[in-house]
């Protein structure tokens, strides 16, 4: 995007200036040099000065600069060549035209002689694998970790830098971290403690030295960081509101936005945003412990969305600030956005897709994604995930039970990456990183990475224990079409139950706002048997269902906002093949059916996989056990793999818990359905079946 010319009546002010071991810590090769002031701009964070670095090689790189303070500017490159860097000559850009020659005074020497490379490799997209992340090495990526928003300690720098060697200790590789002002972290909106409002324009020094020294931790310690550069609530009146407090917000002196709405299409927004993203990539863009900048946080949130449905003006400014930032990113760092539409064209020029998952069936959910446009092959993983719609006690949820086997579960789905939990830090607060860690070191240690074209299925555990067959409702208010199914009746799982809807809308609502209205599957009861569907509520105005098997009403029931729930539903259905549709009978409003009780039993031990022609690997776990806090015994069984090729297969469980194998066995097979015995399971476990040259 092209920049134009401001002034806010700015007054200068008085600025200071895998990894399983850790790494050591690099810093930039930085050059300084003062520039005089110009009076057609006054705020110095204005100006678009570059610079040009000349490498050891004889490369020479274009750099943004970014304003210290006195006058002074400096820029920052990589130190990813040994040798003398040279600083050239300072240029400056005006607002989209072409840089001209500047005259500066130099602030530090011209020459910087660098000893040491960053022992961190930079990431990006793969270009041998759609679909993944490599690192400049070659090797593949793969993003494994949790979302640290803000410190919830009152020491922000030291916080993060625990918990950051935190998961470099438990092998971890990956945090997604807001700029935010609550958590200290938001340059230009910051805290009463850290200093008087910084000016529109402006940015704060002390928020500046913080991320210095949080970039700092990550590239040391080899944990690679997202940064979220907005976030919803800054520009929501109706989620997560912080549009009250916003310094942009007319409401307040020096404020200019009318609405929060105004934000993507307001020149003077447009231009500081800009501003300020070149600001950041100028200080930090070095730094091979960037991973992606994303430039919002569930952006379906703002009002210009939700309430003003601007798809365009929303879509619009992610492609301008996504050129703009590639525009001065010489080190070409990933670019995206979070939101739960995967078609939208807010996506557009994303480099990869970041949907969040908080369903009410974290383990069904995490095996599939929302629609994308045909042939987008670009990365995508849940860069959230959470237990909140999960009907289970604090109790279970502060000892943090739901969230690895979920993580576990996106392996064996349709995506290339796993899920990152939300909360990270109480699973630093509960010692329970490792946890999550350990999936790394399966996947890393198992030869999962080597393998490409892996497909999610699910096999049949053959086990004495038993279980209810329930179908559990999965997505709460996400605007995805329920898949057409069968539901197997021996334990197996197909993906379709991530798709299958928690909230049923009236039909005119699925009309509108693209929420489901109906959801069908199919089924083959061994005998005569009844549904019992659990009702957890209704909408304020009351909602009705109706059931219907093979095409005729089984069922049909309307509940009022006052009724007691959960209720139920029951559905006598006969022994057979059907078709069994849920569908709103569109007379009041919504309807929540949480889960659904099909009166039969399956095993208790259930496996999700993805598998080739000469790798396998399953997820093992206990259904009962798996989320409870005293569980019963461990269940063991038979795992029945159909369609295996003929030939010598190595089968090696692991333990989930450490990331560890257990000693590997020869399995001589000739062809067909697999069957392997499974140690006893007292929660979840993994196996790796791979079949000799």
């Amino acid at each position: 995007m092209k920049l134009r010319s401001l002034s806010l009546g700015w007054r200068p002010a008085l600025f200071v200036t895998l990894c399983l071991c850790s790494l050591l810590r690099a810093a930039p090769v930085r050059f300084e040099f003062t520039v005089p002031p110009t009076a057609a701009i006054a705020n110095p964070f204005a100006r678009e000065l570059w610079a040009e670095v000349v490498t050891p090689s004889g490369r020479t790189l274009l750099l943004p600069a970014f304003y210290v303070g006195r006058q002074i500017y400096a820029v920052h490159a990589r130190p990813d060549e040994v040798g003398a860097y040279r600083l050239g000559h300072i240029l400056e850009s005006s607002r989209g035209q072409p840089a001209t020659p500047l005259a500066t005074a130099p602030h530090s020497d011209s020459t910087v002689e660098n000893k040491t490379r960053p022992r961190l490799p930079p990431v990006g997209l793969d270009p041998r694998r759609p679909g993944g992340f490599a690192r400049a090495d070659g090797r593949a990526f793969v993003p494994f970790g949790a979302n640290v928003a803000w410190a919830i300690d009152p020491d922000i720098v030291d916080y993060y830098r625990s918990t950051i060697a935190a998961f470099a200790t438990a092998n971890l590789n990956w945090m997604r971290v807001w700029m935010v002002h609550w958590g200290g972290t938001n340059l230009d909106w910051i805290r009463p403690e850290d200093g008087a409002p910084v000016p529109p324009g402006g940015i704060s020094p002390i928020v500046a030295a913080r991320w210095d020294d949080l970039l700092a931790a990550a590239e040391e310690h080899g944990v690679y960081l997202q940064l979220v550069l907005q976030h919803h609530g800054q520009f929501s009146t109706t989620v997560n509101p912080n549009w009250a407090d916003n310094p942009w917000n007319a409401a307040h002196p020096g404020g200019f936005l009318k609405s929060p709405s105004d934000f993507f299409t307001d020149p003077t927004a447009r231009l500081l945003t800009a501003l300020k993203y070149r600001y950041i990539v100028a200080r930090w863009g070095w730094s091979p412990a960037i991973f992606a900048w994303e430039l919002f946080n569930e952006v379906h949130w703002v009002d210009a969305l939700r309430l003003d449905r601007n798809e365009a003006a929303v879509a619009q400014w992610h492609d301008d600030l996504a050129k703009f930032i590639r525009s001065v990113d010489v080190y070409v760092h990933p670019i995206t956005t979070s939101t739960e539409d995967l078609r939208s064209p807010i996506y557009a020029s994303m480099d990869f897709l970041q949907p969040h998952l908080y369903s009410a069936n974290l383990l069904a959910g995490a095996r599939t994604f929302a629609p994308r446009r045909d042939g987008d092959t670009r990365p995508v993983f849940y860069g959230e995930f959470g237990d909140d719609h999960l009907g289970l006690t604090d109790a279970v949820k502060k000892a943090g039970l739901a969230e690895p086997p979920a993580i576990w579960a996106s392996l064996m789905g349709v995506g290339e990456l796993p899920a990152q939990l939300w909360e990270g830090g109480k699973f630093r607060a509960n010692g329970h990183l490792a946890e999550i860690g350990a999936a790394h070191r399966f996947v890393a240690l198992s030869g999962w990475s080597r393998h490409r074209d892996l497909q999610p299925f699910s096999a049949r555990v053959e086990c004495a224990a038993q279980v209810p067959l329930k179908l559990t409702g999965t997505q709460r208010w996400q605007r995805r079409p329920a898949r057409e199914f069968t539901l197997p009746l021996d334990g197996r799982e197909p993906l379709e139950l991530g798709d299958w809807p928690a909230v049923f809308v009236t039909p005119a609502s699925e009309a509108k706002d693209g929420f489901p209205s109906r959801g069908v599957f199919h089924a083959t009861l061994p005998r005569d048997t009844t549904l019992r569907l659990t009702i957890a509520g209704v909408a304020e105005n009351g909602g009705a269902l109706r059931v219907t098997v093979d095409g005729a009403t089984a069922a049909e029931a309307s509940w009022r906002h006052s009724d007691t729930f959960p209720a139920t539903l029951a559905v006598p259905i006969k022994a057979g093949a059907h078709a069994i549709a849920f569908e709103n009978t569109g007379a009041t409003d919504w309807v929540h059916v949480a889960e659904t009780d099909l009166g039969t039993t399956i095993p208790a031990l259930a496996a999700l996989g993805r598998r080739g022609d000469r790798f396998i690997a399953l997820w093992l776990r206990h259904r009962a056990n798996l989320l409870s806090l005293t569980p019963d015994a461990p269940a063991s069984g038979t795992l029945a793999i159909d369609d295996v090729p003929a030939g010598t297969w190595s089968a090696t469980w692991w333990d989930t818990a450490k990331g560890t194998p257990a000693p590997a066995t020869k399995i001589e097979h000739p062809g067909g359905t697999l069957r392997l015995p499974t140690p006893p399971i007292e929660r979840h476990a993994a196996v790796v079946l791979t079949r000799q040259p």
